[in-house]
């Protein structure tokens, strides 16, 4: 169930024509032969690309996104569509977690972190507006990376919100995240989001031998208190391992606002984008999606801009917070994965600040839970400086053995 759609007889006919590119004695891409998953929201000119909605059930585009030519320009072998939940939001899909199919996978990038978690494909690219990539990589007990914003570009991807959605990808292995990021990383003057400077070399990150001891911050937030048993154990073991390297700041007076400018930014540009199916195809929305497109409707412009201001102020306080610190460690989610029959994808709280302000994410599966289930641990790091996120990814992996 982790498939909205395969193409077979499209995927056989590439795998040949690569073979035979290979075989001719040209130069192969660095993916060459690999096959990864699509998010349902990811245009693709030769399959259907519905983002989880009846609405667009029967949708083919024109063009593949921009994402989309860049893998298979590297040799990429596109799979297929993962399941997303609808419109990328928060309405519980079909896909069901590999660890235990009684669980949820998370989303809304559902399909894409089961199936790396199953073994159908090494690599999937899924997006985040909220915890869309982290959450489902922890849930998964998979390797999740949402590069900085404005790193990977949206065109030919749904959008939901101009300011907040951001492109990331799964794996297995925190290798594959660098290899598959490289080959995303590119600069389209028809993303807004998107900027014309040099991108992080991922690899290089990853291969650089220096393993300097970090300086790693823990930051309270009021929705820690939230979190369950084991996660706050597991995490008191990562802060003991970390000793000295970890410092405590206590920022739970700023979580209110910051949670609260997050969801009015989300909704407000939700309904620009998508508003109009309240007027045309009112019985095809879920009710959550429906009850957010209404709720933004009465948001006025004073309260947008209220959000936008401390948007703005939160992303100057954490580029300030790293002239101190490498990275911010922190829940990928506030436990294990629920229950399908509590019909939900879980909290995205835990990462809702970070995809307000655009910083790169990485989740490591490094914990578990009661039930067996894999926990999260998120590192986040400074905006546009998602190698030092990498090396310091590296060097956590390394101080926890």
């Amino acid at each position: 169930m982790a498939w909205e759609y395969i193409n077979r007889e499209a995927v056989i006919e590439r795998a040949r024509e690569l073979d035979a590119h290979q075989f001719a004695g040209r130069r192969i891409g660095r993916l060459h032969g690999v096959p990864v998953g699509i998010k349902d929201i990811i245009d693709t000119a030769d399959s259907p690309t519905a983002c989880g909605s009846p609405i667009l059930r029967d949708r083919i585009p024109e063009n593949s996104a921009r994402i989309v030519q860049l893998l298979e320009a590297d040799g990429a072998v596109i799979m297929g569509k993962t399941v997303t939940t609808e419109f990328a939001f928060m309405s519980p899909s079909k896909t069901r977690n590999p660890h235990n199919l009684e669980y949820s996978p998370g989303g809304s990038s559902a399909g894409s972190a089961a199936a790396i978690a199953a073994g159908h494909v090494p690599l999937a690219i899924g997006s985040q507006t909220n915890g869309s990539v982290i959450r489902p990589a922890s849930f998964c007990g998979i390797f999740g990376l949402k590069p900085s914003a404005g790193i990977i570009p949206r065109v030919g991807v749904l959008k939901t919100s101009d300011l907040l959605d951001q492109i990331g990808a799964f794996a297995n292995t925190i290798d594959d995240l660098a290899l598959i990021c490289d080959v995303l990383a590119d600069y389209d003057a028809r993303d807004p989001q998107s900027f014309a400077m040099p991108r992080p070399d991922f690899l290089r990150a990853i291969n650089n031998s220096n393993r300097d001891q970090k300086a790693v911050a823990w930051i309270m937030f009021d929705y820690m208190d939230e979190l369950d048993t084991d996660t706050l154990a597991g995490f008191e073991q990562i802060k003991s391992a970390l000793s000295s390297n970890v410092q405590q700041i206590d920022a739970r007076q700023s979580t209110a606002s910051l949670l609260a400018a997050h969801k009015t930014i989300h909704e407000t540009q939700l309904f620009q984008n998508l508003g109009s199916y309240v007027k045309t195809d009112r019985k095809h929305l879920s009710a959550p999606v429906l009850e957010a497109l209404e709720r933004a409707s009465s948001i006025t412009r004073a309260e947008y801009n209220t959000a936008i201001k401390v948007r703005d102020e939160a992303i100057e306080f954490f580029q300030n917070l790293f002239l101190e610190f490498d990275a911010i460690i922190t829940p990928a989610a506030l436990g294990e994965a629920p229950l399908l029959s509590e019909q939900t994808t879980g909290n995205p709280v835990c990462c809702t600040i970070w995809s307000l302000v655009g910083v790169p994410c990485i989740t490591l599966p490094v914990l578990s839970g009661a039930n067996g289930l894999p926990i999260g641990v998120q590192l986040v790091g400074k905006y546009a400086d998602d190698e030092h996120l990498i090396e310091t990814s590296k060097w956590f992996l390394d101080i926890l053995g």
